[in-house]
């Protein structure tokens, strides 16, 4: 004799939640970045941008990554800074109020 199996409707479960650390910007996302917001301000070519990311670079001897992680970090909005990042966020103090209003895709 065959038993009659009633099914039962399945639900689902939700997975655990999981908070997923934000990873830092690569090198080459930092660049990008740091390029848009000079073009965005300056009105200047890519290669202009990379230009005065290279000099603000030797002028602090700095990378050029280390250039483009202080200009991302001064857009970012005010944060605590170290004394040794004074130079370098001055370096573009008033570039950075010349940008429009940063929009928040989500609050994080």
């Amino acid at each position: 004799m065959i038993e009659e199996l009633t099914e039962t409707p399945l639900t689902p479960v939700p997975a655990p939640t999981r908070l997923i650390p934000r990873r830092r910007p690569d090198g080459r996302e930092l660049l990008a970045t740091a390029k848009g917001i000079l073009i965005a301000a300056r009105g200047c070519s890519d290669a202009q941008a990379f230009d005065e990311l290279l000099d603000v670079s030797r002028r602090h001897h700095l990378t050029v990554i280390g250039a483009a992680r202080s200009l991302v970090d001064l857009a970012a909005g005010p944060a605590p800074r170290r004394q040794s990042d004074a130079v370098r966020f001055d370096e573009w103090e008033q570039l950075i109020t010349q940008l429009p209003p940063r929009r928040h895709a989500h609050a994080s």
